[in-house]
């Protein structure tokens, strides 16, 4: 969490540092629901949060958490799978990609962070009681989102290509559990609201 702080707090001077010729400083807050995959066959439902800010041009940085739940599996020829719900932190850094500037971009991303994946299963002796699982792990992640303005202050967030492409953001860690070497998780038909502060 100190470390955490130190980011924030070395991002926000970063930004107030920067010379008066760059344009003013721009706040957003990202709302994205949809569903999301991970390496465990479980398909769940996902909330999504961030903050962002503009730095320099068409620099931002951003700190998200993302939460899902877990609803079904996502196939069915899996010899393992877990029925996972999903905690997700990460600091992200961004670049605009701009198609009309200000009103159609993609952003690119790549973050870092924790992952905090858990889930319950019958007791093997007993099959009355719930055993309780719980693993973190560090998480890097990739990120592509189209973002299309619709008011001066409100713009709509989707999947790069939307039905080409219909994810825009991928995980992975180096945490095992199990049957599972490593981890990934990658969303599915994202769609979101970005509100200009």
């Amino acid at each position: 969490m100190v470390l955490l702080s130190s980011f924030v707090i070395v991002g926000n001077a970063n930004a107030l540092s920067l010379g008066s010729s760059d344009t003013c400083k721009v706040d957003y807050l990202s709302f994205q629901s949809g569903m999301i995959i991970d390496r465990y066959n479980s398909l769940g439902v996902r909330i999504f949060f961030e903050y962002q800010r503009d730095i320099k041009k068409n620099w931002q940085w951003g700190i998200s958490y993302e939460n899902s739940r877990h609803l079904g599996f996502a196939a069915t020829d899996q010899p393992y799978e877990l029925e996972t719900n999903l905690s997700l932190f990460s600091l992200n850094g961004y670049y605009k990609l701009n198609v009309v500037k200000n009103r159609l971009f993609w952003t690119a991303g790549l973050g870092l962070g924790m992952v905090h994946a858990y889930w319950e299963k019958p007791l093997s002796y007993t099959f009355s009681e719930m055993e309780h699982h719980n693993i973190f792990g560090p998480v890097a992640n990739v990120s592509l989102t189209l973002n299309v303005r619709i008011t001066k202050r409100v713009y709509i967030e989707a999947s790069p290509l939307v039905v080409v492409m219909p994810t825009n953001r991928v995980y992975f860690s180096t945490m095992d559990e199990e049957h599972f070497n490593n981890f990934f998780a990658f969303t599915f038909f994202p769609f979101g609201v970005k509100f200009r502060l």
